[in-house]
């Protein structure tokens, strides 16, 4: 049977949630490790990578995630900018993506090597892991996706970071000559690309939604359409997106330290339940 796992954007706050859900359901013998492929977008590029590479996500990353802040504090013309039209979609083109990859270029933010250093370089995974691992990225300049791998002669920390890349908040990265940015700009997840090895089972893990950030429903019209991508390959898909008591834990702020506490409690919560419903055939 083969199994591939996706792991969604959603900030800090994504982060802990993921990791919450994931180590609970550990606990409770289901063990997402066993996934044939592992396909991560921004926060899920942090927490897919520590799977892919076979950590246990209960113990934490060698260092903490500390964001680094620009001279002269965020770019909050650009933040509003970038935001505003990146709400505003109804679909995503590469066009839209252009033009908010062109605002994220241009905006105020730290410099890559900090970046490099504060997403990538602290999970303790120094190179691209035995288990297949795709993290997914926008090209800042033509608006086109990408899905990195080990076989991409891509450094691994500079792919967590440009898939981390939040577009006005932290800077684009340089990837094989060209700059990019958040995966997540193009969908929250990229679940079609676990399409690519006709796996049995798909479990998406979806922090962002309608209720937990403002381009939820855009994440969700895409995550659709990529389920049906899953399903026409002949995958069954398991869809966790957060639910009531965890959209009133995630808050407003994604990059909350105090909410991705909160995410964290309530991630725990819904694993239990999991592990007992939708992914109690993990294991086989």
């Amino acid at each position: 049977m083969k199994r591939a796992l996706v792991l969604g954007g959603g900030g800090v706050v994504g982060i802990a949630w993921e990791t919450a859900v994931v180590g609970t359901l550990l606990e409770h013998g289901v063990d997402l490790r066993e996934a044939d492929l592992v396909v991560g977008t921004s926060a899920g590029s942090m927490v897919g990578t520590r799977i892919a590479a076979g950590h246990d996500v209960r113990t934490p990353p060698e260092r903490a995630l500390k964001v680094p802040v620009p001279d002269g504090g965020p770019d909050l013309a650009a933040l509003g900018r970038i935001f505003s039209h990146w709400s505003a979609l109804t679909e995503t083109t590469p066009q839209d993506c252009a033009t908010i990859g062109a605002w994220a270029i241009d905006a105020r933010t730290g410099p890559e090597a900090e970046w490099i250093a504060a997403t990538g370089g602290s999970l303790g995974v120094p190179d691209w892991p035995g288990t297949a691992l795709r993290l997914s990225t926008v090209d800042a300049r033509s608006g086109a996706r990408a899905l990195w791998g080990g076989g991409d002669a891509v450094p691994l920390a500079r792919a967590v970071a440009a898939s981390c890349a939040v577009p006005g908040m932290f800077p684009p990265v340089e990837l094989a000559g060209r700059l990019h940015i958040d995966g997540g700009v193009w969908s929250g997840t990229h679940a079609d690309a676990a399409a690519a090895i006709a796996p049995d089972r798909v479990v998406v893990i979806a922090p962002i939604t309608e209720g937990t950030a403002a381009f939820g429903p855009l994440a969700d019209r895409a995550l659709a359409a990529e389920v049906r991508v899953c399903e026409q390959a002949g995958a069954r898909v398991v869809v966790v997106r957060p639910e009531a008591a965890e959209k009133a834990a995630f808050g407003p702020d994604l990059m909350s330290p105090a909410a991705a506490e909160k995410a964290a409690e309530a991630g725990i919560v819904r694993a239990r339940g999991l592990a007992e419903g939708a992914l109690a055939g993990w294991n086989g």
